[in-house]
């Protein structure tokens, strides 16, 4: 049986790590092996839960899943399987089982998060493919030069840019898994991806969007009184009083809870926004 190679990182919080074990226990058949980064984590504890742990000061995403995926390729056979997964998404159904219906008709399935702005590249919170095709195209999670336009005009730069460009240039179709959520909590994080992926979105970071900047009232206004304010006090006293994002960060934060409250006390927690 093929082996599935799972790159993942995991950032200044081991709180994913159990939980994305035990999502990749109940729906990935053995073998697979999992390749990770934990930046600004103790790694005692976890030392005997990856194949493989890096903890070089790297703070460039793309390069991490990179340098993970450069390892894995060295090891694995080219009929093997590869999977990207951010720290905090975890399938939530038969990876093998998704990979013999998809990998046949595409050599890559990968979430397209169109829900956010119109996002055009395959995100790594999951992305799924051969080795033979990510030495093939010589994969790269770099976000790189290319931009595009999102749905409000803006040009948009971001992790797996690089990769949207290789596809776009060889002319290789590649498949989406976009969001399938019969119940949203907010319009980005919180995700379920064809029905296969649970992605928690911000999982390691203060929880605001390009869509929260977007939609939350007097943004503006909160960033020209921000803008003032930085120039009078230090930085850091003027981000903690006055960021234009603070009102956001309170709004997400309170449903983060919510729904990590759901994930600690229930394995089906996500057939809640199914």
């Amino acid at each position: 049986m093929k082996t599935i190679y799972i790159a993942t990182i995991h950032w200044q919080s081991d709180y994913w790590i159990d939980i994305q074990k035990r999502y990749f226990k109940k729906f990935i058949s053995k073998p697979y092996s999992v390749y990770s980064c934990l930046n600004g984590i103790d790694i005692e504890p976890h030392k005997d839960k990856f194949e493989y742990i890096n903890t070089d000061n790297i703070k460039d995403h793309g390069t991490k899943l990179n340098l993970l995926a450069d390892i894995i390729v060295r090891n694995a056979k080219d009929d093997d399987l590869l999977l990207f997964v951010d720290g905090d998404a975890f399938p939530i159904t038969d990876v093998r089982l998704l990979a013999k219906k998809y990998l046949s008709q595409y050599p890559l399935i990968a979430v397209q998060r169109k829900e956010n702005l119109g996002d055009m590249q395959p995100h790594p919170c999951f992305c799924l493919t051969t080795v033979k095709f990510w030495k093939a195209i010589k994969g790269d999670w770099q976000k790189g030069t290319f931009t595009w336009k999102n749905d409000e005009g803006w040009d948009v730069n971001d992790v797996g840019g690089t990769l949207l460009q290789m596809l776009n240039e060889k002319n290789i179709e590649w498949m989406p898994l976009i969001r399938s959520n019969k119940f949203n909590l907010h319009q980005v994080m919180f995700g379920i991806y064809h029905d296969a992926v649970y992605h928690h979105g911000m999982g390691f970071r203060k929880p605001a969007s390009r869509i929260d900047r977007l939609n939350s009232p007097g943004f503006n206004q909160r960033r020209k009184i921000f803008n003032i304010t930085k120039s009078i006090l230090p930085l850091t006293l003027s981000k903690k009083l006055f960021s234009p994002y603070n009102k956001i960060f309170k709004e997400n934060n309170k449903l983060n809870k919510r729904v990590l409250k759901w994930i600690d006390s229930d394995q089906y927690f996500y057939k809640n926004f199914m």
